[in-house]
C-alpha cells in the first residue's frame, strides 16, 4: 500500500514517485484549501527531490518547480525538520 501524506500536528509530507503525482496532489491540497478556507504556506513549504529519480523525467533538478496557492515552492538539498535533517539522496558510483 503506498501512502503518499504524512501528517503530524499541522506539518504535512507529500510523498510521490513522479512529479505528475505530486501535482495532482498539490492540485488536490488546493482544492481542499478552498473548499474549507485553509491557507497552505508556500514560504514555508520545501521540495526534496531524488535526483537519481529526476534525472530519467527532467534534465537537472532546475527543471522541478511546484505550486501550492499559486506560489512557488522552493527546493532544497537538505532541510531540517523537529530535529531530524531530510536530505536528497546521492547516486553512489
Amino acid at each position: 500500500m503506498f501512502v503518499g501524506a504524512l501528517a503530524y500536528a499541522d506539518d504535512i509530507v507529500l510523498i510521490s514517485p513522479t512529479m505528475h503525482g505530486m501535482r495532482l496532489m498539490l492540485r488536490m491540497c488546493d482544492e481542499y484549501a478552498s473548499d474549507f478556507d485553509v491557507v497552505f504556506s508556500a514560504s514555508k513549504s520545501k521540495c526534496l527531490v531524488n535526483r537519481h529519480r529526476c534525472a530519467s523525467y527532467c534534465s537537472s533538478v532546475d527543471d522541478v518547480c511546484f505550486f501550492i496557492g499559486g506560489y512557488n515552492i522552493e527546493v532544497v538539498d537538505s532541510w531540517p525538520h523537529l530535529g531530524h535533517v531530510e536530505v536528497t539522496p546521492v547516486e553512489m558510483d
